[in-house]
């Protein structure tokens, strides 16, 4: 009988143990399942925001692609621009050959400024390109004007010197009350 005891408190033992389990592991075995789903939630939100970061790298490799184009291009610019200036600074030294770079001092002479349609840049490229006086200027053609204007570079391109030799020939001659009058009709009307 004894053993029917013992067998019976183990049966009862382990129905214990088995029911303590079953009733104690549904909370734990319910815990990690809902952590595992957070992990999986995380996995996911991880994801996307991989998926956005890929995107917007992308997107700077192809901004950078464009600036690097952008700056191949300029380069390029820059160097048409330096081989003009020499061209330029080239074409002042034949007719000047004092003259070095551009701002050195060239001879004085006549204040061309006082012409209407030249300041001093464009004074100093006539005188660069030897025209320092008004007799100078009254005599240089229209056409070479131009492509000393033109020489000069792109800020040199409004410049409209078909009045200046007219203008010129009489501050050469001392008629300055008829060149301030020439000079207001300029203003008044047609062009400079």
């Amino acid at each position: 009988m004894v053993f029917w005891y013992a067998l019976v408190g183990f049966l009862i033992g382990w129905a214990v143990v088995w029911l303590a389990g079953v009733t104690y592991g549904r909370p734990r075995r319910r815990s990690v399942q809902a952590e595992l789903e957070t992990c999986r939630q995380q996995l996911d939100d991880e994801r996307e925001r991989a998926k956005l970061f890929q995107a917007k790298i992308e997107a700077l490799e192809e901004e950078a692609k464009g600036l690097r184009a952008r700056l191949q291009r300029l380069e390029g610019e820059r160097d048409r621009y330096r081989h003009e200036r020499d061209a330029v600074l080239a074409e002042l030294r034949s007719f000047a050959p004092e003259v070095d770079e551009p701002g050195e001092a060239v001879a004085s002479g006549d204040d061309l400024k006082r012409i209407a349609g030249i300041g001093p840049k464009i004074e100093r490229l006539l005188q660069r390109a030897g025209v320092r006086s008004f007799e100078e200027l009254a005599a240089t053609p229209v056409a070479r004007l131009k492509e000393l204007l033109a020489a000069g570079g792109r800020r040199f391109r409004l410049a409209d010197p078909r009045t200046w030799p007219q203008q010129a020939r009489l501050a050469a001659e001392g008629r300055w009350d008829e060149l301030e009058a020439y000079q207001k009709m300029l203003k008044g009307g047609r062009g400079r």
